[in-house]
């Protein structure tokens, strides 16, 4: 009976386990707007701290996510947004720099994109114009649209 109860606790172990699943694009739909994502760069996703995985289609959808359901950050292990320069890696939204660009569009029309490095961030608005955001800053300037 021993070994039964070991593999049930090593059931429910592995079964809380909090780590990010991978967007599968073409085939996961967002949790926001309910669109397939399609765009490597400019996806998003959310995990808890109990493992529940949210993927979306635009970084401006987790934002929209996590202001209409006014959960604390401290609930979230990994708040992940695209690299605009890195398709398809998520980085800790955290640490990003954002940028909003008139000239580069985004799947819901906010031209919203992040990247890993103030100089990637830099090259982008020198190459293309636009603001540069914090996570904090691009979550006050989101709220007011």
């Amino acid at each position: 009976m021993k070994p039964i109860a070991y593999l049930i606790l090593i059931l429910l172990f592995v079964s809380c386990t909090v780590k990010v699943q991978p967007i599968e694009y073409g085939t996961d739909d967002c949790d926001f707007c309910k669109m397939g994502i399609v765009d490597a760069k400019h996806a998003a996703q959310l995990v808890t701290t109990k493992g529940k995985n949210y993927k979306f289609d635009a970084i401006e959808c987790m934002l929209h996510y996590l202001a209409d359901t006014e959960h604390p950050e401290k609930e979230y292990s990994h708040i992940l947004v695209a690299d605009l320069r890195n398709p398809g890696t998520l980085i800790p939204a955290e640490q990003a720099n954002f940028i909003i660009s008139k000239n580069i569009p985004s799947p819901m029309g906010a031209f919203l994109s992040a990247t890993q490095t103030k100089e990637d961030a830099q090259k982008l608005l020198d190459e293309f114009t636009g603001e540069r955001y914090s996570f904090t800053t691009i979550r006050q300037q989101m709220s007011h649209h």
